[in-house]
Parts: C-alpha cells; structure tokens; sequence
C-alpha cells in the first residue's frame, strides 16, 4: 500500500537528511513523495543538500559553490555517505515516487534554472517533478524556459495574492507552512485544482488536523509516525491543474 505524503529530505528521523539512505527508506516505505533541496557546484552541477554550505552536514567547512563536484566527493555526511547530485537521485527514484525539487538560494547560482531543468530532462523526469522555490522571479524564469515543467510557490502563509502568481505561473502547487495555511484556502486550493501541499508536519495534533482534508498533501520527517497515526493511504490522488 502506498502512502500518499511527502518525504522530506527522505527520512530525517532515522538517517542524515538528503541522503541515498534517506531518500531509499522513503522509498522503502512507499511514500508517493519525496522532497529535496538542490545548490549548484562551482562547476555547475546540481547537487542535493539543504544548506548552502557543508558546515552542518559533512567533515568539511565551507559554500558548497566553492568546490567541484570532485571535491564535494572528498567530504562525508556521516562519516560514510556522499552529496548526492540531483542527477543520482532522480535515476534512483525513477518511475518509484514524484519529486519536490527546492531550489535554494537562486541568486547565489548562474544558470541555476537551466541546470536544473538539463538534468530533468536528461533522466527522463520532467513528468515525475515539480520545482518549488522561495524566489518568485526563479519560478518566472523557469516558466520561460519551460511549459512544461510543473511549478509551485513556497510560502510561509498562504494568502489571496498568491493565487493570482500561481494562475500567472500556471503553477500546479502551492507549498505552505502548516501553520500558514486556513481552510478557506485549502478549498479554494482544491476547488481551483490545486495541489496545496503543507510543511512539515511532525506532531500527532497536526496529523490529525490534516487527515481531515484529504485533498492536502502532507509534508513530514518521522514518516513511520506519519503511517501509524494517519493510516494514511493513498486514495485521493493529487490534484493537478489542467491549462487550456
């Protein structure tokens, strides 16, 4: 049986975030989603940490735009595993889950969206993706660059405005903070054909809350604490907008 949530970063609760380990328990696990957070390397390949330095999460010290990707190669997370490039993970996850690619701190990064966008399409994901993004004006320049590839704002509070940014986009998702987001806006969300996704849900209070809403798409790290309280499977499939 398949749950239908989103994994974020994998499985943080149990291995290091953004990993191959996390994102293969997540897999393991049957969650229909995963999320990831993608920077650039200094010779422009997409790799996936959260931070835009290695400080928090490797034995190394330093912005991840400072190193080649043969240099990240010499840094461990845990003392055993790699950065993973996006590429890595996309051909991992293949035809097993759909995925939410954030892309941080865009103005840090030229061609971010491009390099992005390259590597989607070189392992045949652009149907299983969707990017999301603080930085309006990146998901502009990737609507530009693509209309196909789906979209989604990243806010900390849903508001009216946003949903004229998402018709402008010909957005598929709006990805919200938990604590930002009022049932108003989440049948709205729904009644537009919307996915609303909401961010990151951990405590048995706030699983409950949302399994009231099944149209929600629930963004969680403690995934087995996600299974057990929800029984969450997935019978309602995620929304999508369709565009004339």
């Amino acid at each position: 049986m398949r749950i239908r949530g989103v994994a974020h970063r994998g499985y943080p609760a149990k291995y290091p975030e953004n990993t191959m380990a996390s994102f293969k328990a997540a897999v393991h696990l049957n969650f229909t989603h995963i999320e990831l957070d993608v920077h650039l390397s200094k010779d422009g390949v997409p790799v996936v940490m959260h931070d835009h330095t290695i400080d928090r999460m490797t034995n190394g010290q330093g912005e991840i735009r400072s190193f080649t990707l043969a240099e990240l190669r010499k840094f461990k997370v845990n003392h055993m595993e790699n950065i993973p490039t996006l590429e890595e993970v996309l051909l991992f996850v293949r035809n097993r889950v759909t995925v939410s690619i954030e892309m941080k701190d865009t103005k840090l990064y030229p061609n971010f969206e491009e390099r992005v966008l390259s590597v989607i399409e070189k392992t045949n994901m652009m149907e299983q993706v969707y990017i999301i993004s603080f930085h309006q004006q990146s998901l502009k320049r990737l609507r530009k660059l693509s209309d196909k590839i789906e979209l989604g704002l990243l806010v900390n509070k849903l508001k009216r405005s946003h949903f004229r940014l998402v018709e402008k986009l010909h957005a598929n998702y709006i990805a919200v903070n938990h604590k930002g987001v009022k049932e108003p806006y989440i049948k709205k969300c729904q009644a537009i054909g919307v996915q609303l996704v909401v961010w990151t849900v951990n405590t048995n209070e706030h699983m409950n809350y949302f399994q009231q809403f099944p149209s929600v798409l629930v963004t969680t790290d403690n995934l087995e604490k996600f299974m057990t309280v929800t029984n969450r499977s997935n019978v309602a499939p995620c929304l999508k907008t369709v565009h004339a």
